[in-house]
């Protein structure tokens, strides 16, 4: 019977006789075969000489590797390269001085007859000689260049070419002195100048159009193209004109004043007592208030309206004093109603704005309001309301009377008491029928174990009645000296029917998150606990790293999740990774299974899950992972951060919910 392998285990599957009887058989028939197989010397596979590279070889005897190399190395039968070239390029002795009586003979014969032919045999041009650019005519001789070169009168001196250079090369009067150009009274200053540029003399008709309106002579000086000039003109009158062009654009015609007519306007001008002011009223203006408070109609300086900030309007005036108005809608606007006021400002820094100064407002309602500025150190100090002394006595009285008031209608020995020691009931079995009615305070002290979450703490009744009760428990332990897990806020509920519910956490949840170091080797065929000994946080101190293993500082509902980076090959392989509670297998967090071949010698796999996992105060748990694999490659847990090797823990209920 043919050998029948099994290929489903499992890690928990039973191995019973019949297996191991199996796989016995199955080792002695491989062996049998095996024997037969290596004794079988007749080409039992049927290997063709194809197969082992043979293919191209006839069944003939062939000549041995000894004999080839001797016939090989044989130099006497074999010629070289370079003696099969020597030997082809020789020539016999009567041959070779044959032909080289013939060459000496027809080079001699050559040279005699090139030599004799004077006919530019090879055919050189004028500008291989460098004579490209002459051309073939008859040229001058040197007596006829000389004599022309001397002739002073055909040619100019340096002084003269310097002379005529530096001449007037356009005419700025006729020939005669008298103006270049006349201006009819058909002519127009504005049209006609720019048709002759430069310095020009003219003359011009009193009613020449834009002129000055009278006869004039003068000069004017214009760029070529009209746009920036100007013109001086002089009548019979002893008047001088002026006019310019810039841009295009003309100005009207000035007449220039002379020294004594002006220096008599300058005195005219200078006795005039009705505009200038005297020494009397100067000092008077002086000892005045310089800088304005209000407008000049005696309203307010400037106005502040919605949106605009109304105490940086007053520090970007600078220093100074005055007066403002502002809708209540403005930025930092002291009420909802419109205000008025006035400021002042004492300095200003290099910007000009106000450094240290106060403002003064007041809204329709007759509220008053304060403010102060620094602008070195907190900027505005904020709006003070100002009240009056009747005002505030009245809100004094009322404020005493409703805190009274208050107190009487909502505070007794019934409804808040911080009970004495004496009076707490320290055990937390009591009835809840036992407790006073209201809101009432008592300690928990001595490490009381009778129930309460922690064994000190501070305790809250809130008693309605005695059907329906709530307490709360308060761990406030100093959690600077590492004491988190004496922290935290609990409640239970007390009913008339069912007595005290479990205490539940609410606030002070532990968390905890824990790595590991080195590599970790597993045996095959094994759950191995993974040794995460490397705290990352721990907020209630509640992992142990000498036995791997987080341990409950409360009763609840604890999120749990881990990370493994494992090392593996390309083979078969098996791996769960567990959470243990209590030292036994409680859920998986994530199982591999599987042949996982390709032509990498390393194939590294990720483990990763999470779970909840319920535990009482005490209880703890542990990450373990059973690892089964083929080959001979040791698998483990590589050396890896946090990224990759994890064991988180976060407490995210306050209650062990019991088993239904």
């Amino acid at each position: 019977m043919a050998y029948e392998e099994k290929t489903d285990w499992l890690p928990d599957d039973p191995i019973n006789e019949d297996d191991v009887n199996r796989w016995e058989k199955g080792i002695k028939d491989s062996h049998t075969d095996l024997a037969a197989h290596k004794n079988d010397m007749n080409n039992p596979h049927n290997t063709t000489k194809a197969q082992i590279g043979l293919g191209n070889v006839d069944d003939v005897q062939q000549a041995s590797k000894i004999e080839f190399n001797n016939h090989d190395n044989d130099s006497t039968r074999h010629i070289t390269s370079t003696e099969r070239t020597n030997w082809n390029a020789k020539e016999t002795t009567p041959g070779a001085q044959k032909k080289a009586d013939a060459a000496e003979k027809n080079a001699k014969a050559y040279t005699d007859q090139h030599r004799n032919d004077t006919n530019n045999p090879h055919s050189v041009t004028k500008d291989q000689i460098g004579l490209g650019k002459v051309t073939n005519d008859k040229q001058a001789t040197k007596s006829e260049f000389d004599a022309h070169n001397n002739d002073q009168i055909r040619h100019i001196s340096d002084s003269e070419r310097t002379k005529w250079n530096g001449a007037q090369l356009f005419k700025i009067t006729d020939d005669n002195g008298q103006g270049k150009i006349y201006v009819k009274e058909t002519d127009d200053f504005h049209e006609i100048i720019p048709k002759y540029p430069g310095l020009v003399h003219f003359t011009s008709n009193v009613a020449a159009i834009n002129g000055p309106g009278t006869a004039v002579r003068g000069i004017w000086t214009c760029n070529s193209k009209g746009t920036f000039g100007q013109v001086i003109a002089f009548d019979n009158a002893n008047k001088t004109y002026r006019k310019t062009v810039s841009n295009g654009v003309w100005s009207g015609w000035e007449v220039l004043e002379t020294t004594s007519g002006a220096q008599a306007k300058v005195d005219a001008h200078a006795k005039n007592t009705s505009i200038h002011v005297t020494q009397t009223d100067k000092d008077k203006w002086n000892g005045s208030q310089l800088t304005k408070i209000t407008n000049d109609y005696g309203g307010i300086a400037f106005s502040v309206n919605a949106g605009e900030d109304m105490l940086q309007a007053i520090v970007n005036r600078g220093r100074g004093m005055g007066t403002f108005y502002a809708i209540g809608t403005a930025v930092n606007s002291p009420s909802e109603a419109s205000t008025r006021g006035f400021y002042q400002m004492t300095s200003q820094d290099a910007d000009g704005k106000g450094m240290y100064g106060w403002v003064y407002a007041m809204d329709y309602k007759n509220n008053v309001f304060t403010n102060y500025y620094d602008g070195n150190k907190v900027g505005w100090q904020g709006w003070n309301k100002l009240d009056t002394e009747n005002a505030a006595q009245m809100r004094i009285e009322k404020a005493v009377s409703d805190a009274k008031d208050y107190t009487d209608s909502n505070f007794s020995n019934e409804k808040l008491t911080v009970l004495p020691i004496a009076s707490g009931i320290e055990d937390a079995r009591t009835p809840g029928t036992e407790y006073p009615f209201g809101i009432t305070l008592m300690k928990i002290y001595d490490d009381n174990q009778t129930g309460y979450p922690l064994g000190y703490g501070l305790i809250k009744n809130e008693k309605w009645n005695n059907a329906r009760f709530t307490q709360y428990f308060y761990g406030n332990a100093d959690s600077r000296n590492g004491k988190n897990y004496l922290t935290g806020t609990w409640i239970r509920h007390w009913w008339l029917e069912s007595g005290w519910t479990p205490w539940e956490k609410i606030s002070g949840f532990a968390h905890a998150n824990i790595g590991t170091t080195g590599i970790q080797y597993l045996e095959p065929a094994t759950s191995t606990k993974i040794q995460f000994n490397r705290k990352i946080k721990d907020s209630h101190n509640a992992f142990d790293t000498t036995n791997n293993r987080f341990v409950a500082p409360n009763d609840g509902m604890y999120l749990v999740g881990a990370g493994l980076y494992m090392l593996n090959y390309p083979a078969y392989i098996n791996l769960h990774i567990k959470v243990y509670l209590n030292g036994n297998a409680y859920k998986t967090l994530h199982h591999l299974r599987g042949y996982f071949e390709n032509k990498d010698t390393e194939l590294k796999v990720g483990l990763n899950g999470n779970a909840t996992v319920p535990m009482n105060k005490g209880d703890y748990i542990e990450i373990y992972c059973y690892c089964n694999y083929g080959g001979s490659n040791r698998r483990g847990v590589d050396n890896q951060d946090g990224v990759f090797n994890f064991f988180d823990i976060q407490e995210i209920g306050g209650l062990n919910y019991p088993t239904v």
